[in-house]
């Protein structure tokens, strides 16, 4: 299996059809596929392969002008580059398999403990401290059977998304790898990963690419110092000890955190810690992340804009885009910067992982088209602002959802009325909408219209999921009901609509 030249890449065309491609199919016929078939942490980890092969490919581009001829030159020299290095794209090549360590040998011969199960792989299955929705116990399963395409993909993702804990210990040129393994580079904080997204994937990769002087600006590192860019991890496979490819851009694209050896036909592969990799604040920011900063009284703190359970990421869009902290040095993802001036699409999605353990807890991702409005200081700052009006809202509702609940329950263990923040969120994503048209409104007669309209929506949602969430079956329930609804409302002697309602308060 050459992971270069043979199909594994699972692809939409223009008309919906699925597909699996190779990486050379990528780079020439690219412009036939809509977009990437995949799971939201293995669009990251492929995006990642797919701007790593550009960039060293083109060996650039170096500069601007350089970047504006990336759609012609990259078809070519993304062939070129993947014959020269056909070799070294065999999946189970006995002396170099790709993005594996041939020398990999278990620490004592024969023990079958020596080995892992490749359900490892996905993220998606149980792995003994936590299960999956469909499956149980997928990681002791000997009888799952996987496709190349997803052995390769869980390949080039556990190395992006592998998470900190013991490890099995496989040797590695004759010496035992540690037995408690760090986080991979793409995995800290859940960092949300964010990727202009063109009309095809062609198209999506060429914008994504990003030009050295901007990187070398990015990463705090001398233009005239080509080292920090580095090479593939597969041109030269580094040692056990080796750190220096960990410090390099093209090096940590497509990271070898996890020394990895597969076996064809096998259900089982060696598996152990592979390089260690700084991450932020210990070392840059990955390319396509955002920092943003936390202020306090005492201190200034910068952090990583992550995913959170419960919240979707347009709740953070404008701590992502950064466009109201020009004065400020943003340290918004560096692609973003890309198509300056024009409306543009953007990806964003990650793994949620469970802080400091390792399991991981769900995936999230978004599309969002980011109008030439809120690409501007003050439309971003509205964007905030305008959220920050919804968690007001927020708020609001839950103090009225537990007002409700304590008057039926003095523990306050039922949870009764605890989903109506969760339904408020999902109805107030649903109309997104209005807050975008009231940004694209700005300086015009219909600004203030559709502003109204969009505050008028949050509280009107707000009242909407708690009458979904709190009941009023019976008398104790009526009398809750009624003092949450004061609560919500801020009138004692508002009045409530419904026939229904009337009769819970009455």
């Amino acid at each position: 299996m050459n992971v270069a030249f043979d199909p594994w890449i699972p692809v939409v065309d223009l008309k919906g059809k699925p597909e699996l491609i190779s990486l050379e199919d990528v780079f020439i016929k690219g412009k036939k596929y809509a977009d990437l078939a995949v799971r939201p942490h293995e669009r990251v980890a492929l995006m990642r392969l797919l701007i790593c092969i550009s960039h060293t490919a083109l060996d650039g581009p170096k500069n601007y002008k350089e970047w504006q001829q990336v759609p012609k030159k990259l078809p070519e020299a993304a062939s070129m580059y993947l014959e020269k290095w056909k070799g070294s794209f065999e999946l189970f090549h006995k002396t170099k398999p790709w993005l594996q360590i041939a020398g990999l040998e278990p620490a004592k011969k024969d023990d079958p403990k020596a080995f892992t199960n490749i359900a490892k792989l996905d993220f998606a299955l149980s792995n003994g401290s936590g299960t999956s929705l469909f499956e149980h116990y997928g990681y002791e399963n000997d009888e799952l059977k996987y496709s190349i395409s997803q052995l390769i993909l869980g390949l080039i993702t556990i190395n992006n998304f592998s998470t900190c804990g013991l490890i099995a210990r496989p040797l590695w040129n004759d010496k035992a790898t540690a037995s408690s393994a760090k986080d991979a580079p793409c995995i800290a904080s859940s960092m949300l990963h964010v990727f202009l997204a063109g009309e095809n994937i062609f198209e999506t990769i060429c914008i994504n690419v990003c030009d050295y002087e901007e990187l070398s600006l990015f990463l705090n590192q001398n233009k005239k110092d080509s080292d920090w860019i580095g090479r593939p991890v597969w041109e030269n496979m580094p040692k056990n000890d080796d750190i220096s490819t960990t410090k390099t851009f093209l090096g940590r694209l497509v990271p070898l955190s996890r020394a990895i050896l597969l076996f064809e036909d096998s259900s089982y592969m060696l598996y152990g810690e592979g390089l260690k990799f700084e991450i932020f604040p210990d070392y840059f920011q990955e390319f396509n992340t955002s920092v943003a900063v936390r202020k306090s009284k005492t201190k200034e703190e910068r952090y990583l804009v992550g995913a959170r359970i419960g919240m979707r990421p347009w709740r953070q869009l404008d701590s992502i885009l950064q466009y109201n902290l020009m004065k400020s040095s943003p340290s918004h993802a560096l692609n973003l910067k890309h198509l300056s001036g024009e409306a543009i699409d953007i990806w964003v999605g990650t793994l949620i992982r469970n802080p400091g353990k390792q399991n991981i807890l769900d995936t999230v991702e978004s599309r969002f088209h980011i109008s030439k409005k809120l690409r501007t200081e003050q439309g971003c700052a509205i964007y905030a602002d305008e959220v920050k009006n919804a968690y007001e809202v927020s708020r609001v509702l839950g103090k009225a959802a537990y007002i409700y609940r304590i008057n039926q329950d003095s523990t306050n263990e039922t949870g009764k009325g605890s989903g109506a923040v969760g339904v408020y969120w999902t109805s107030v994503e649903n109309n997104l909408s209005l807050l975008m048209q009231y940004i694209e409104e700005l300086g015009t007669d219909g600004s203030e219209e559709y502003q109204k309209k969009w505050q008028s929506m949050l509280w009107n949602k707000a009242r909407e999921a708690y009458q979904v969430a709190c009941g009023k079956e019976t008398p104790r329930q009526m009398r809750a009901f009624a003092k949450g609804w004061q609560v919500l409302t801020g009138k004692k002697d508002e009045k409530i609509e419904t026939k229904e309602e009337a009769h819970a308060v009455f």
